[in-house]
């Protein structure tokens, strides 16, 4: 299929500009970072070189000095084998597109457009936007499709072929959001109490005017699987791609821990034994687990970024206790194996992904930016509250703590807090 086409938005200057140290953004820095990085050398090195990075030798040699042992059991109460139309191998997807892949059809964008023309002429904030708002009736029968899917099926849909180069950021953001309260009415607040998040590389930027680099997201550097744990659904809408690279990457959560259960029952038990010390929970030092087995189906919720201050984030890292070699091995491990059965999609502008969050891993590869195409992705986090699955109380406790009010305007940019 061939590549959708993208020119630059009008709006802020591409920090790839060399007029765009110019400008004025405020941009404070977290409490708890070091000082900003601005060599390029260094950024490659704090991109690249840190143990946030998984080790392929440490795994490779592991696993070539492993021997099984004659007990060797699974985490209590797990099951033998994930088994669920969610439980899939990437090399047999990447041969049958049409089970995740729709193209919108002209009429389908006709009627986007008109949603997006009728929710402006409201004059109402981004907060505002619902199904009521951005009414679909055609459409709504195909997004319902997507639910069921997410929920029941493989665990994502991807949509593609919006015309994401004929709009402005403002009605970019009105589409997504319409669109998104289809998937899921209730939205989860990210930084700033607002509902979406811009994740593109900030590094070439000017640091004083930029908010700090805490995330992969803000760089160009390649994203290791993982979950976000930010709500049910996590989805995505690509502004536009890079030159090369930063392909998407989905990986099934319960075929990764079948492989594991296969062979390395040691790296699961790791995973389940809830030991783990997050520098995100300070009050106490909670103690957490990263796999779980919720009524014989197996869910995950793990990152690298409790556990490995990144770039210039530092925060709340006084005081937690560095991970055991057996921890360090199986984060690699769980990456590692994930990446062996996953699925890799070349994005494209106008593509909308929407994911089970707590069913499947995402990642993406590095990838490079040029004046003509810089990587630009929407985030949002979304609960369908009539087929929201259940995760376990521990989970849910920790989506009740991302509900609240929503801020009524969002930003326009990664380098803004909020604006109109």
């Amino acid at each position: 299929m061939a590549a959708v086409q993208s020119t630059p938005l009008p709006g802020p200057l591409d920090p790839l500009s060399p007029s765009f140290a110019a400008t004025s953004v405020a941009a404070p820095y977290l409490s708890g970072t070091t000082p900003p990085i601005v060599d390029p050398e260094a950024i490659k090195k704090a991109i690249f070189e840190t143990s946030y990075e998984p080790s392929e030798k440490l795994w490779a040699d592991n696993q070539a000095a492993y021997v099984k042992p004659d007990h060797d059991p699974l985490p209590d109460g797990f099951p033998a084998k994930a088994v669920g139309t969610h439980v899939w191998e990437g090399a047999e997807l990447a041969k049958t597109p049409e089970r995740w892949l729709h193209v919108f059809t002209a009429a389908e964008v006709e009627e986007v457009q008109a949603a997006v023309d009728h929710f402006l002429s409201l004059r109402l904030p981004f907060s505002a936007v619902s199904q009521e708002t951005f009414p679909l009736s055609t459409l709504e029968a195909v997004l319902h499709q997507a639910v069921l899917e997410i929920h029941q099926g493989l665990g994502f849909r991807l949509l593609r072929g919006l015309p994401v180069d004929k709009w402005d950021r403002k009605s970019q953001i009105i589409a997504y959001a319409g669109i998104s309260s289809y998937i899921g009415s209730e939205r989860f607040r990210q930084p700033g109490a607002t509902a979406i998040h811009h994740l593109r590389d900030i590094t070439k930027m000017d640091a004083s005017l930029r908010p700090a680099i805490v995330v992969k997201g803000q760089t160009s550097g390649n994203q290791v699987f993982h979950t976000d744990q930010g709500g049910d659904i996590l989805g995505l809408f690509v502004l536009d791609r890079a030159e090369t690279g930063g392909l998407s990457q989905l990986a099934s959560v319960g075929a990764t821990y079948n492989a594991l259960a296969e062979s390395r029952r040691d790296i699961l038990r790791t995973l389940a034994d809830p030991k783990w010390k997050s520098r995100y929970e300070t009050e106490p030092r909670a103690l957490i687990d990263l796999i779980h087995n919720v009524d014989g189906r197996v869910v995950a919720a793990y990152s690298r970024r409790p556990y490995f201050p990144f770039f210039e984030d530092q925060s709340n890292a006084e005081g937690l206790p560095a991970l055991t070699p057996a921890q360090h091995l199986a984060l690699d491990a769980l990456h590692f194996t994930a990446e062996a059965h996953s699925l890799s999609i070349s994005i494209e502008p106008g593509d909308l992904s929407y994911f089970n969050d707590f069913l499947l891993f995402h990642a993406r590869t590095a990838s490079e930016d040029s004046p003509d195409h810089t990587r630009h992705l929407l985030r949002i986090y979304l609960r369908n509250e009539e087929y929201a699955l259940d995760h376990g109380r521990a989970l849910d406790k920790r989506l009740e703590s991302l509900k609240g009010s929503e801020a009524d305007t969002w930003p326009l940019e990664a380098w803004t807090k909020v604006a109109a």
